[in-house]
């Protein structure tokens, strides 16, 4: 029989940590069915060059409602409101302004990046 240099709760960590990593990157790419669908079917090519505004369909954080904000994963109706009220005091400049956000941090903003826009 084949001797392990490691013991088999070491092992069992090991592929415990490598499983929830696994889920993890399952979940998150489960949560993203319309940015894994946007990046795939408005990726430009060389002779359409970038999309034009009305092609462009990502969400203007500084035109956007309340009701539309909320489409945005991990975007609920009172982070919504809470950006109409940061967007009321300044508007954004960078798709990072909405960070200034209360609640959203840099793991929302992650997800929803290929989602918004400024312009």
């Amino acid at each position: 029989m084949r001797e392990h240099s490691e013991d088999y709760p070491t092992r069992r960590r090991r592929v415990a940590r490598l499983s929830g990593a696994l889920g993890m990157l399952l979940a998150t790419l489960a949560l993203q069915p319309a940015a894994l669908a946007f990046a795939a079917s408005s990726a430009p090519t060389s002779e359409q060059g970038p999309p034009t505004v009305e092609q462009d369909l990502r969400i203007n954080i500084n035109e956007a409602g309340a009701k539309e904000l909320t489409t945005l994963p991990g975007i609920g109706p009172s982070r919504a409101e809470a950006i109409l009220a940061e967007r009321k005091k300044r508007r954004f400049r960078r798709p990072e302004d909405i960070m200034r956000v209360p609640g959203i941090g840099r793991k929302t903003f992650t997800r929803i990046r290929p989602l918004i826009r400024v312009r």
